[in-house]
């Protein structure tokens, strides 16, 4: 690890607010919940605003402006994903007094019988997409999102792959069992952020396992992965031994750590020195 100082964001990366998931890590708040922030190709905003997203925003170092968020991004509507999404609207709306940004939702977190987006937030909003697979969503400055559908315990749940002229390829895969045609559909990415959520593969579960994103990447081959929502290894005593030595020949992998930041351009992956001085809080692998 190389200690880097005066540590800024690189032009288009991923900050990861939070790292643990599924509902006992949540509850215990074993590491911190709140999805993710990126910028790239000039646009910037949250996907799945869990518990305490945005304070983990405002508390950022280097600082994150939640008010200059230019969309919010559910990839489905379970609590550890979306609880503060509402208040994510609040701030890219600037309180509900300008009209701006962009909301990309499931549509059943946006209507049905339990909608987690409140209709109030909903017509703060200028323009809410419901994504549908394959077809990509235009997310400002010419970036794209194009949904990949994702099966998950009865929701509308969807992964996505980032594109922008010019820049990497970029992927999500949500909380999903593995399907088949992940392997084609996430074939240009060269970044993946996976979420596995237990050690082994579960067939009754709709969660992928480290063991098969670990399989995934072997046919995908991009040049960096970082696996998050990391329920099962984090209330776990040998949960531990499940996060090391997880390389393929050809990838490298990581698991997530709350602040870490990847760099979407050079693949780069700077970790957070938690109770250090903001001047020297990160480190580079």
């Amino acid at each position: 690890m190389t200690k880097i100082e005066n540590f800024s964001y690189p032009e288009n990366f991923i900050k990861y607010l939070g790292t643990s998931g599924g509902r006992f890590s949540m509850i215990r708040q074993v590491r911190s919940t709140g999805g993710l922030w990126f910028r790239y190709g000039g646009i910037q905003g949250v996907i799945d605003p869990g518990p305490g997203s945005l304070a983990h925003i405002c508390a950022a170092r280097p600082e994150l402006a939640a008010d200059e968020a230019d969309f919010v991004l559910l990839t489905h509507k379970h609590l550890d994903h979306s609880t503060d999404a509402n208040v994510l609207i609040e701030c890219m709306t600037h309180g509900g007094f300008d009209e701006r940004g962009l909301l990309v939702a499931p549509r059943d977190a946006l209507a049905g019988d339990d909608p987690v987006i409140l209709k109030y937030s909903q017509k703060r909003v200028p323009r809410i997409v419901s994504p549908a697979d394959g077809q990509p969503v235009g997310l400002g400055r010419g970036v794209t999102a194009e949904p990949v559908a994702h099966v998950h315990h009865g929701v509308e749940c969807f992964g996505y792959i980032f594109r922008r002229e010019g820049l990497n390829d970029w992927g999500i895969i949500s909380d999903s069992r593995l399907m088949p045609y992940f392997a084609e559909r996430y074939q240009s990415c060269r970044f993946l952020s996976l979420n596995a959520t237990f050690p082994n593969a579960k067939s009754r579960l709709d969660h992928m396992s480290i063991e098969e994103a670990r399989q995934l990447l072997t046919e995908l081959h991009p040049q960096a992965a970082v696996l998050t929502h990391l329920g099962a290894m984090l209330t776990s005593p040998e949960g531990e031994h499940f996060l090391t030595g997880l390389d393929t020949k050809e990838t490298h992998i990581v698991a997530a750590e709350d602040g870490m930041v990847v760099d979407l351009d050079s693949l780069a992956i700077y970790r957070e020195r938690r109770g250090e001085p903001a001047a020297v809080r990160y480190e580079k692998e």
